[in-house]
């Protein structure tokens, strides 16, 4: 008993033991996990040109809008020279291995981030005024060696011509903006999430959800009609359910699947944050206290546990919802077994996506209405101490 409560005497609520602590990391690493196959899926659902679109152009010289970033940094080495080097890049590598590059990029740039926020706020101005400087010197040190060398020689004239000392920096920020179109949002969440920054969560949260949207928006079919993007347009009907027993089906699960993993880096990555945050905010007195530790460990191990059960219950009944109109139209045909309900379920207008989105919107509102019959408040206390009793 005297071992117990001597190991529990060594807990504390400080913020540097906190962020060792097993359920903290597990909420940051699911997070972290997440965000890397929320890039990997968005890349393969959103990072390709339509074979017209490349068809139409001579050879390499092509570059559509999609989400994938050799493409922009291959079109724009082809009228200069890259900087970066190819393999942090990723260019002339297929699969993961183009992503391996810019990761490492990402990775050094959250620890660099991080071990600047723990130095003052003098080192950090120093270092942000060394960054600044350097990069004004390297932008106009060649344009005015360039021009003042010339005059030297030629008398006084105007920098005009000289303005080709400045395309270097220029290709390299170019660089920069083709890896950010994939890589931005990912460096942002990985700073969130290991820096501890909630408005840098939400802001790769919100990148993802612009992406998606302007997507839909140029591939929608009058807008894609006007004017040709080359983008790879979602098909406009879901798909027969033939994936988990039938269902969802192929194209419903991908999208089901992203949205889920958004879920999952937005909840668990808000959720480390918001623990420590309460860890902050209480009295220094009671962080060494045991019974604010043991209260802290059971709010946290509770919302490791409701975190898991929320994100398989989202899914499940957004997989329902998905499936809604072909649940009524089946219970329908059973209770009558005429005709016009399988006429119904073969309709265009049931399987087209905007269809779904009716269907699913319709399960929704049931599902809503049910929080005024159903006592859900009881039924989540009796589950709660039921868990209890196993655990205990």
């Amino acid at each position: 008993m005297d071992i117990v409560e001597k190991h529990k005497s060594n807990e504390t609520l400080h913020i540097p033991a906190l962020r060792k602590k097993w359920q903290i990391l597990t909420f940051q690493i699911i997070s972290t996990f997440s965000l890397l196959v929320i890039m990997f899926r968005m890349n393969e659902i959103y990072g390709s040109c339509t074979d017209e679109f490349i068809l139409a152009a001579e050879g390499s010289q092509y570059w559509c809008p999609a989400y994938e970033h050799t493409r922009g940094l291959i079109w724009l080495s082809n009228s200069n020279n890259l900087l970066i080097p190819n393999f942090l890049l990723g260019i002339g590598q297929t699969g993961i291995s183009s992503f391996s590059g810019p990761l490492i990029l990402c990775i050094l740039a959250t620890f660099g981030r991080s071990y600047l926020l723990l130095k003052s706020d003098k080192i950090q101005n120093d270092i942000k005024k060394i960054t600044l400087i350097i990069l004004a010197t390297w932008i106009l040190l060649p344009f005015l060696f360039s021009w003042f060398y010339s005059m030297a020689f030629n008398g006084i004239e105007l920098p005009f011509k000289h303005y080709d000392s400045l395309l270097a920096p220029l290709s390299f920020m170019f660089e920069l903006i083709f890896l950010g179109i994939v890589f931005a949002p990912v460096m942002a969440g990985m700073m969130g999430i290991w820096g501890l920054s909630r408005k840098l969560i939400t802001w790769a949260m919100g990148y993802f959800l612009l992406v998606i949207g302007v997507h839909a928006l140029l591939t929608f079919e009058d807008i894609s009609g006007a004017f040709d993007l080359g983008l790879q347009s979602l098909p406009s009907q879901i798909g027969e359910s033939t994936m988990l027993g039938g269902l969802i089906s192929p194209l419903a699960y991908d999208l089901l699947e992203i949205s889920i993993l958004l879920l999952i880096f937005l909840e668990s990555g808000l959720a480390a944050i918001t623990h420590l945050e309460y860890a902050m905010s209480l009295p220094e007195g009671s962080k060494n206290d045991i019974e604010y530790i043991k209260q802290f460990n059971n709010v946290i191990n509770s919302h490791l546990i409701h975190f898991f059960v929320i994100v398989f219950l989202v899914a499940f009944t957004t997989a329902l919802a998905l499936e809604f109109d072909d649940l009524l139209v089946s219970f329908v045909g059973f209770m009558q077994g005429t005709q016009w309900s399988g006429q119904v379920k073969e309709s265009l207008e049931l399987q087209m996506t905007y269809g779904k989105v009716i269907s699913a919107s319709l399960f929704m509102l049931v599902i809503a209405g049910m929080r005024y019959v159903v006592p859900w408040q009881r039924i989540i206390g009796i589950i709660e101490s039921n868990l209890n009793n196993l655990r205990s």
